[in-house]
C-alpha cells in the first residue's frame, strides 16, 4: 500500500527586489540566470520530473513553474557551508555536503498537481506532488519543502498536532520532537545551516533562513526544540528605528520604511499595512533591503488569500494558534486551516477603531476597542465578541504584557509602568519618542546580536 504524507500549507511569498552580491547565490527568481537545454534535460531526466505538468521545459521564465523548480535545484545543488557555527537545530541528519546526492537518492519521479489544495506539497512513496502552496512559495520555501518531502520517502511520517493551528484537528502535521529527524527536522536544521554556517547565501536568503526556523518550528513539533522568552519592542516616532529590550539588553533594529501598524507574529514583530505585512529582523541584521515582506506568520495569509482587512492579529489561545481579520465592512473572520481557506464571517455590532491583545488589568487575548472606547473581546472558541465592560484609557496607545510585568506606552511617547501603589510612572528602560510598543517572543534557537 502506497503512503502518502501531506506536506499542510504553509504558504509565502517573494521578498522586495534587491541586487544580489556577486558572489553569492541567488535569491530571487528573477535573478536566476537561463538554464541550458542540457541542464534542464539532464535534471529532469534525473529526477524523472514530469516536465509537461510543470508547465514545460522553460529555461528563462520563472513565471513558469518548471523553471522555479530549476532555480530551487540550483540553490540545493550549489550552497556551501563552513564547519563552524554550532545552533541546536544542528544535528547533521544531513550531511552539508549530500543535500543534493541525497535529494536525488530518495526523489522517484516529481509532478505537479493540486489535488490537496491544503497542502503545499505530498510524497507517495517517493513520488512528490508539488501543489499550487508550492507554486506560491519563496525559493527558500521551495527549497524546504522539496528538503522535507524527500525525507518522508524514508518513512518518517507526521502524527496530529497537539498545538498550533492544526491542533484538534485530523490533520497529521507535526512531529513528536527534533530529535526524531522527521521532515520538520530536515527542514529545520537546513534553514539553521543557512542562516549559520552559509557560505554563498545572499544575507537576505540567510535571514529569510532564520525567520522561518523560528516562525514554524515554534508549532510544528509536539515537544518544542525552542525556549521561549518575551521581549519589548518600539518604535520611535519617525518610524526610523526600533528598539528591542531583552532582558536587561538593547538592541538597535532595522524598521520597514512602509507605513503600518506594529503587530507581534510567531517569530518576533511585522508592521502590517492592510493588504501585507512587513517583516522586522529580531536577531541581527538582513544585510538587505528594509521591506522583507512577512512569508513567515500568518499575516502571509493575506498574500495568499487577498481579502481587505484593516486588521489582523495572529495569536495563540491555549495552545492553539488563530489568525483573525477584520474587514473593512466590520466583519470578522477567522482562518480555518485544516481546510486551508477563511471561515464563515461574524459580522460586528460595533466600529472598531483599535485593537490590542493586553489590558490594564494583566488579561491577554484578542481585544478591540470601538469608537466609544468601549473594549470588547473575541473568544476563539465560539468566535463571539462580546463586551467586557470597561472602557479604554485615551492616554493609552498600546499595553504589552512580559511575563508579569505590564508597560504602558502612552501618548506623550513615554513607556510607563505600574508603581506598587498602582500608579504609573516612567519606565526604566531606555526612552525615546516611541509611536508603538508590544511584546515579542524571543527563542533560543538563535542568538539576539547587534
Amino acid at each position: 500500500m502506497k503512503m502518502i504524507f501531506l506536506s499542510l500549507v504553509f504558504l509565502s511569498s517573494f521578498a522586495e527586489d534587491s541586487t544580489a552580491l556577486a558572489d553569492n547565490l541567488p535569491y530571487l527568481d528573477q535573478q536566476f540566470s537561463c538554464s541550458t537545454q542540457e541542464e534542464a534535460q539532464g535534471v529532469a531526466r534525473d529526477l524523472n520530473i514530469d516536465v509537461k505538468s510543470f508547465g514545460g521545459l522553460e529555461l528563462c521564465n520563472a513565471q513558469i513553474d518548471f523553471k522555479k523548480l530549476l532555480n530551487d535545484l540550483v540553490i540545493i545543488k550549489n550552497g556551501k557551508f563552513s564547519a563552524s557555527g554550532a545552533n541546536l537545530f544542528i544535528r547533521n541528519f544531513i550531511p552539508p555536503e549530500r543535500y543534493y546526492d541525497w535529494m536525488k537518492s530518495m526523489t522517484r519521479g516529481m509532478r505537479r498537481g493540486n489535488e490537496i489544495p491544503s497542502a503545499t506539497a505530498y510524497n507517495s512513496s517517493g513520488y512528490f506532488t508539488m501543489q499550487e502552496g508550492w507554486a506560491k512559495l519563496s525559493t527558500l520555501g521551495r527549497v524546504g519543502t522539496v528538503l522535507h518531502e524527500a525525507r518522508h520517502t524514508e518513512n518518517y511520517r507526521h502524527i496530529p498536532c497537539h498545538q498550533g493551528p492544526y491542533m484538534n484537528s485530523s490533520m497529521q502535521g507535526c512531529d513528536e520532537n527534533y530529535t526524531y529527524g522527521g521532515s520538520h527536522a530536515i527542514e529545520m536544521e537546513y534553514y539553521a545551516r543557512v542562516a549559520t554556517q552559509g557560505q554563498n547565501f545572499h544575507p537576505v536568503y540567510k535571514s529569510m533562513a532564520r525567520l522561518m526556523a523560528i516562525a514554524r518550528s515554534n508549532f510544528v513539533f509536539n515537544s518544542t526544540p525552542i525556549r521561549l522568552r518575551e521581549g519589548l519592542f518600539t518604535l520611535d516616532k519617525a518610524r526610523q528605528k526600533g528598539l528591542l529590550i531583552d532582558n536587561v539588553k538593547t538592541f538597535a533594529r532595522e524598521v520597514p520604511t512602509s507605513e503600518g501598524l506594529l503587530k507581534r507574529t510567531s517569530f518576533g514583530a511585522s508592521l502590517f499595512s492592510g493588504q501585507k505585512a512587513y517583516a522586522i529582523e529580531m536577531y541581527g541584521t538582513t544585510g538587505g533591503p528594509s521591506e522583507l515582506l512577512d512569508t513567515y506568520s500568518y499575516f502571509k495569509l493575506l498574500l495568499s488569500f487577498p481579502i481587505q482587512v484593516k486588521d489582523f492579529e495572529e495569536f495563540d489561545f491555549n495552545l492553539k494558534r488563530y489568525a483573525v481579520a477584520i474587514t473593512n465592512t466590520n466583519k470578522l473572520i477567522s482562518f480555518d486551516f485544516p481546510t486551508g481557506k477563511w471561515g464563515s464571517e461574524v459580522v460586528l455590532n460595533l466600529n472598531p477603531v483599535k485593537s490590542s491583545t493586553a489590558l490594564d488589568n494583566g488579561e491577554t487575548g484578542y481585544f478591540l476597542i470601538d469608537d466609544q472606547l468601549s473594549i470588547h473581546k473575541y473568544d476563539p472558541t465560539t468566535h463571539q465578541v462580546s463586551p467586557v465592560g470597561r472602557k479604554w484609557n485615551a492616554d493609552i496607545v498600546s499595553i504589552a504584557k512580559i511575563n508579569q510585568r505590564l508597560y504602558f506606552l502612552k501618548t506623550d511617547g513615554k513607556v510607563y509602568e505600574k508603581s506598587s501603589s498602582g500608579n504609573l510612572e516612567v519606565s526604566s528602560i531606555p526612552q525615546e519618542n516611541f509611536s508603538s510598543m508590544l511584546s515579542v517572543p524571543l527563542y533560543d534557537g538563535f542568538e539576539v546580536v547587534l
